[in-house]
């Protein structure tokens, strides 16, 4: 059971479901986003917040059992040393590193949704309740597909964009 999570990236759209989905199965949620997202986070139910602009979060955080990892790169090798023994890193974008898992004694794997039945009436159950909650940022049509993805790479939206058909 994981007891303590740390997840980057917690204003974007999968970051800000990992959120509510790991506050609905009980963990203590630790999230990095910018100033200007504290408050979104904070309505998801985040615990903590990290600037990740002004703060380092290996610094502020220890012993965790989790990682889900939305950003990759520096902060995916960074985030290895804020697991305890036995914890796990969760990445969306890296491979496992080998290297990394023998020297913190930690799991690493890239995420792979395993969808099933039970999960998929957990989730639609949990949406009925309102207990998760789906933020669009922005609507586009689909001739607007190019300013759609635009969007998405030079403004880091709050949840999803979507594209209207």
């Amino acid at each position: 059971m994981v007891k303590k999570i740390l997840i980057h990236g917690g204003a974007g759209g999968i970051g800000s479901i990992a959120i509510q989905l790991a506050k609905n199965l009980g963990a203590h949620v630790t999230t990095t986003v910018s100033t200007d997202d504290k408050q979104f986070v904070q309505e998801l139910g985040a615990d903590e917040i990290i600037d990740y602009k002004t703060q380092t979060f290996e610094d502020i955080v220890h012993d965790y059992d989790a990682v889900f990892d939305t950003i990759g790169g520096g902060t995916y090798t960074r985030s290895f040393r804020v697991l305890s023994k036995g914890g796990i890193i969760v990445s969306m974008l890296e491979q496992q590193n080998s290297e990394l898992m023998e020297k913190f004694g930690v799991r690493a794997v890239s995420q792979f949704t395993q969808v099933n039945r039970e999960r998929l009436s957990k989730l639609a159950e949990w949406v009925d309740r309102n207990k998760i909650n789906i933020h669009i940022d922005k609507t586009f049509s689909l001739s607007e597909a190019g300013k759609a993805l635009d969007y998405l790479r030079d403004l880091y939206p709050r949840g999803k964009i979507v594209l209207a058909i």
